[in-house]
């Protein structure tokens, strides 16, 4: 059965900039264009997950809260420097409009391949 909805698609926001991150990683500037450049849902479809955590059950807290639909890379500036930055558009669930709305998760991470399926190349697992 065919789900004639009409499902919610976000606005583009930004889930990564390149260099240093609050935790000491790095992301490279090469990661995000590769990601940008090659995310395909038809690929590797990337879930909107909880705190990094998944489970192998449908459902509770750590299940999927929507799909990324598409990926862009955009020149930024902060503190007065030009970095690259990732932007989503996803497609939420109502569970996560609603989370949102209440002012829990807004920040988001990001998890990365650096080299997805023997391509050599950065792709982008899933948005948090």
């Amino acid at each position: 059965m065919k789900d004639t909805a009409k499902k919610f698609k976000s606005k583009w926001f930004r889930v990564a900039v390149e260099g240093a991150t609050t935790d000491g990683r790095q992301i490279q500037r090469d990661w995000i264009e590769q990601m940008a450049e090659q995310y395909s849902p038809d690929t590797y479809g990337a879930r909107v997950n909880c705190e990094h955590l998944k489970t192998y059950m449908p459902r509770g807290d750590f299940g999927a809260y929507g799909d990324v639909l598409a990926l862009k890379a955009e020149e930024v500036e902060i503190d007065g420097k030009k970095k690259l930055a990732l932007f989503a558009q996803i497609e939420p669930t109502p569970e996560l409009v609603a989370l949102n709305k209440e002012k829990q998760k807004i920040y988001t991470s990001i998890e990365v391949n650096p080299k997805f399926a023997d391509t050599g190349k950065a792709y982008h697992n899933s948005y948090i």
